[in-house]
C-alpha cells in the first residue's frame, strides 16, 4: 500500500509559463487602456476645438451683422489687411483685423450746449462714458450731424462731456477711432444752437483680431497660444491711453482670421470681390482714397454709379474665414494642414490631378508666420462664413423714436 503524498506544489516552469501569460494579458489590457485614452484625447481635443471655432465666429457673425445699423455706410466697417498685433503694424501673412461700429439702441439724450469740445447733457448720464467712446450728435430731422470722440471718462453722474480734439491716432483695430469719428468742426452749424436741442446718440465700435500670448512666462521654453481679441476702441483699463492692453480675449486657439469682401453689383454682373487676391487698403484708406465723385452718398439711388465703386460703403457681404488649433500639441502625430489642399495631414482627400486648389485661407501671404496653420502637431478646424450685413443699405439717417436714456 502506497503512503499518502503531502500537497503538491508548481515547478519552476508552470511558474514561468503562468508568469508569462499573465504579463501578456496584462500588457494588452493596458495597450488598449491607453489606445482608448489615446482616442478619447484626441476626440476631445478635436470637439474642443470645433466649439471654440464656432463660438468665435458666431460672435462675430453677430456685430457684423449689425454693422451700420444708425451708422453712415461709409465708415460702418474697417479693414486691416494682415494686422501683425505683436507690432501694432501692417505685416506680411499675418491674420486680418476687423472693425465694425453701429448704434447702441438705449443710449439717447438732447444735447443742451454745443461746443466744439464739449456737450452738455439735459440730464445724468447714469452709466460712464470711457475715453474713446464714439458720439453722433443729430441735428433736429437729422439732416445735419457729427461723429465725436469722447476725451476723457465720465463719472455715471456727469452732464457733460469732453471731446477729443486731439490730432487723429495711428489707424489700428487696437487703438481708439480715427478721423472719420473727429468731426468735432462741424458742430459749428447753426442747427446744433438755434431751436430744437440735438440729440446724441453712441455708437459701439468692435474690433477683432488675433494675438499670441505666452503660456508660462519662462523665456526659456517659449510657448504661445493665439485668441481671437476683442477691443472696442475705449479705456477699459483706466490707464489713461487706448491701446493692446484694453483689449479682451474672447475665443483660445483662434489662429487664423481672414476676412474678403463681396461689393455690390446689378443684374448678373459677377461681383467685386476684396481681399481675395490684392492687398485691401488700410483702415480709414479705403475710404479716404477713393475720389469724392465716386463715394457714394445716403441719397443715392441703389442703381446709381457710386454704389457700384470698390468703396466699402457698398460691402454687401463680409466673408469670415477662422481656423482654430488645440490648445496643446501630440508629439505623435504632425498635426492637421488646413492651408494646403490635399497636402499630408491636411483636412479632407486629396484633389484630383489638375484641379484649382480652394484657398481655405484667402490673400494669406507666403512667408511662414507665428500663425501659419500648417503642423506642429496641432488638431485644426477651419470654419467659414459670409455675412450679409443688410443695414449698410441705409440711406437717410434718423433720430431714435423710444425716448429712453440708458
Amino acid at each position: 500500500m502506497r503512503a499518502p503524498q503531502g500537497p503538491r506544489g508548481f515547478t519552476l516552469v508552470e511558474l514561468l509559463v503562468g508568469t508569462a501569460i499573465g504579463a501578456l494579458v496584462l500588457t494588452g489590457i493596458s495597450l488598449v487602456f491607453v489606445s482608448q485614452a489615446s482616442q478619447y484625447q484626441a476626440h476631445a481635443s478635436r470637439r474642443a476645438v470645433q466649439s471654440s471655432v464656432r463660438q468665435a465666429l458666431g460672435y462675430m457673425e453677430r456685430h457684423v451683422r449689425n454693422a451700420g445699423y444708425g451708422v453712415d455706410p461709409d465708415r460702418a466697417v474697417l479693414a486691416y489687411d494682415s494686422y501683425d498685433a505683436a507690432g501694432d503694424a501692417r505685416g506680411d501673412g499675418f491674420p486680418d483685423g476687423l472693425s465694425v461700429h453701429s448704434r447702441d439702441l438705449y443710449f439717447r439724450r438732447l444735447a443742451t450746449s454745443v461746443g466744439t469740445d464739449f456737450l452738455r447733457f439735459d440730464r445724468e448720464l447714469q452709466r460712464p462714458l470711457r475715453k474713446g467712446e464714439i458720439l453722433l450728435v443729430l441735428c433736429p430731422g437729422a439732416v445735419q450731424y457729427a461723429y465725436v470722440t469722447v476725451a476723457e471718462t465720465t463719472s455715471s453722474s456727469a452732464t457733460s462731456v469732453k471731446l477729443d480734439t486731439t490730432p487723429a491716432p495711428v489707424d489700428s483695430p487696437a487703438g481708439p477711432p480715427g478721423a472719420l469719428f473727429r468731426e468735432q468742426a462741424r458742430l459749428d452749424a447753426s442747427c446744433f444752437h438755434d431751436g430744437e436741442p440735438p440729440v446724441v446718440v453712441k455708437v459701439e465700435r468692435t474690433s477683432f483680431y488675433v494675438a499670441a500670448f505666452d503660456d508660462d512666462g519662462d523665456p526659456a521654453t517659449p510657448s504661445t497660444t493665439p485668441y481671437l481679441m476683442l477691443h472696442r476702441g475705449l479705456d477699459i483699463n483706466g490707464d489713461g491711453g487706448i491701446d493692446k492692453a484694453d483689449a479682451t480675449p474672447i475665443a483660445v486657439g483662434i489662429e487664423q482670421l481672414q476676412v474678403a469682401y463681396i461689393l455690390n453689383t446689378l443684374g448678373d454682373a459677377a461681383p467685386t470681390l476684396v481681399g481675395v487676391d490684392g492687398a485691401v487698403p488700410w483702415g480709414e484708406q479705403w475710404h479716404t482714397g477713393t475720389p469724392e465723385t465716386d463715394r457714394p452718398r445716403l441719397r443715392d439711388a441703389y442703381a446709381s454709379p457710386r454704389r457700384l465703386t470698390s468703396h466699402p460703403a457698398n460691402i454687401r457681404q463680409v466673408r469670415l474665414t477662422l481656423v482654430a488649433r488645440s490648445t496643446q500639441r501630440d508629439t505623435q502625430r504632425p498635426g492637421d494642414d488646413v492651408r494646403t489642399p490635399g497636402a499630408t495631414g491636411s483636412e479632407g482627400p486629396a484633389l484630383p490631378s489638375g484641379a484649382t486648389p480652394w484657398r481655405q485661407l484667402e490673400n494669406l501671404g507666403t512667408p511662414a508666420q507665428p500663425f501659419d496653420p500648417r503642423g506642429g502637431g496641432f488638431t485644426r478646424a477651419v470654419l467659414r462664413e459670409a455675412v450679409t450685413p443688410k443695414n449698410l443699405l441705409m440711406r437717410s439717417q434718423f433720430i431714435p423714436v423710444h425716448r429712453g436714456g440708458g
